[in-house]
């Protein structure tokens, strides 16, 4: 009896510890936020899009099998940069924003967690409040830096960048710092696959995990078309980019 009664407890244990769930709209995450609860937003195609196709997710991806090479994702990486210091950025959903300043209000621990390198981190920062987005509310106040797989890792105005790093370990290097201890992580992610970093790092931790696969920008994605991002990199100027629009009527006009 002793025996069944402890594989039952493993079982039941190992059951909620750790949990992907499809979700397609924000406020689906409600229901897995208690009071001990950590909420990470991921930044790209989670909380912000490019208005136009030019930068956005499907693009990059587009664009590393345009370059090729064993220097494609640098290259392709740099270009991204690039475009994200002056495009337009616009929230995956509407309304999120009331939702996440709903849930500050109720004092839930809110943080922004991205691969973005440090650069970004002004920018970033300055599209979420242009959209508003206040993730510094309940996030912890005090920045850091510190060094995690031989890069800089910068946690500033609510967001940490990982610079390309361990989303996982960046995340319980900076727990450690701020002393913060929680019983559950829930992570909102348009990618399943960025989901598992963090699960690792929290079942290490002992850390119940839920993930969240947002699926709200997913229709953009399928509408994602090559030619118009392509006429939008090479036909923009340096302070404005075509829009999705724009693009097509040139499109048109090609013989």
């Amino acid at each position: 009896m002793k025996i069944l009664f402890f594989f039952i407890t493993l079982f039941i244990c190992s059951s909620i510890s750790a949990k992907i769930i499809e979700i397609k709209h924000f406020n689906e995450s409600i229901p897995y936020l208690t009071k001990d609860t950590l909420l990470i937003l991921d930044i790209d195609d989670t909380l912000l899009v490019p208005k136009q196709m030019l930068g956005s997710d499907m693009w990059f991806e587009d664009r590393i099998k345009q370059q090729k090479g064993s220097e494609a994702f640098e290259k392709t990486l740099n270009e991204w940069e690039g475009i994200r210091h002056f495009t337009q950025m616009q929230v995956v959903e509407p309304g999120m924003q009331k939702t996440i300043e709903d849930l500050q209000k109720k004092e839930h621990i809110i943080i922004g967690l991205s691969t973005q390198s440090l650069t970004l981190s002004k920018v970033t920062f300055k599209q979420l409040i242009n959209n508003h987005i206040d993730l510094r509310i309940t996030a912890p106040q005090e920045s850091h830096y510190f060094q995690n797989e031989n890069k800089g890792v910068l946690y500033i105005n609510g967001i940490l960048f990982t610079s390309g790093t361990s989303k996982g370990k960046a995340l319980f290097q900076l727990l450690e710092k701020t002393k913060q201890r929680f019983k559950r992580i829930v992570f909102m992610n348009d990618k399943a696959s960025h989901l598992m970093d963090i699960e690792q790092e929290a079942e290490k931790n002992h850390v119940e995990f839920i993930g969240l696969r947002y699926g709200y920008s997913d229709f953009r994605k399928k509408s994602f078309d090559s030619r118009i991002a392509n006429t939008q990199l090479n036909r923009s100027g340096f302070t404005q980019i075509l829009s999705d629009e724009e693009a097509k009527v040139l499109l048109q006009k090609k013989p």
